[in-house]
């Protein structure tokens, strides 16, 4: 795993926590994440927490362009991925660039608490 980046499953959750935003970092959470997506089934959907909230983490370019590839790839796939920002903007800022890419079926969330991230995710 790349300085900058944490994972771990919790209770059948990907978490998944920045605490750097290098290149390394985002193409190792993209590669992960793509993986997880690839193998959920309307069975057994993906359920994922990208922990954003350290403050020296940005939404960088690489970061922009990973998760049009990854959503674009997989927008039928079936899940669900809760955002935890530290920032009250981020959440805005996020939900203009998820609407530029179109409809997905699997759900988009943000959330200013890490716990009530894993709650929502862990909805049926």
């Amino acid at each position: 795993m790349p300085e900058g980046l944490q994972c771990e499953y919790v209770d059948g959750i990907l978490v998944q926590t920045f605490t750097d935003s290098n290149d390394a970092a985002v193409a190792a959470w993209a590669a992960i994440l793509d993986d997880a997506m690839a193998q959920s089934t309307p069975d057994i959907p993906f359920r994922v927490l990208v922990d954003v909230s350290a403050k020296q983490v940005s939404f960088t370019r690489a970061a922009r362009q990973h998760t049009t590839i990854l959503f674009t790839r997989h927008r039928q796939q079936p899940g669900r991925i809760a955002f935890f920002f530290s920032s009250r903007t981020a959440p805005y800022f996020s939900r203009i660039f998820f609407a530029s890419l179109g409809k997905l079926a699997f759900e988009l969330n943000h959330f200013s608490s890490p716990e009530k991230a894993i709650e929502w995710l862990k909805l049926p």
